[in-house]
């Protein structure tokens, strides 16, 4: 059984932009390397949306891994799996991507995204 993918073509100019002005404002907590491989990681992913969340969201904070959240109704596994291994291949630093379909949320994955402290990159 397959299901249409639905959402919008990330773009690596986009969120390098996005992440450019998140981290000017001080609300992520990326350097220049870290942020051109997200965006080099999401590039031409389709999703709803894709989101920093955990300690990187923390301006205060120091270290901690990367975690991304991308919204999608794109096979999950895949979809990480592409991210993450993008991503290593542009920066060593340690990303965690979660892939929720939102036309598939149960309660666990509700009260996960309530629990969650997130900035939207795109």
């Amino acid at each position: 059984m397959s299901h249409a993918v639905t959402g919008h073509v990330q773009s690596a100019v986009a969120v390098e932009r996005s992440l450019g002005t998140l981290r000017a404002a001080g609300l992520v907590r990326l350097d220049d390397a870290e942020a051109l491989a997200v965006a080099a990681a999401v590039d031409g992913i389709v999703a709803d949306s894709v989101e920093l969340f955990g300690s990187r969201t923390d301006p205060t904070g120091r270290g901690g891994d990367i975690d991304l959240l991308i919204v999608t109704s794109a096979p999950r596994f895949e979809t990480a799996r592409r991210v993450s291994s993008r991503f290593f291949m542009r920066c060593e630093e340690r990303i965690d991507v979660v892939v929720l379909d939102p036309e598939r949320l149960g309660p666990a994955e509700e009260a996960f995204l309530q629990s969650l402290r997130r900035v939207r990159i795109t």
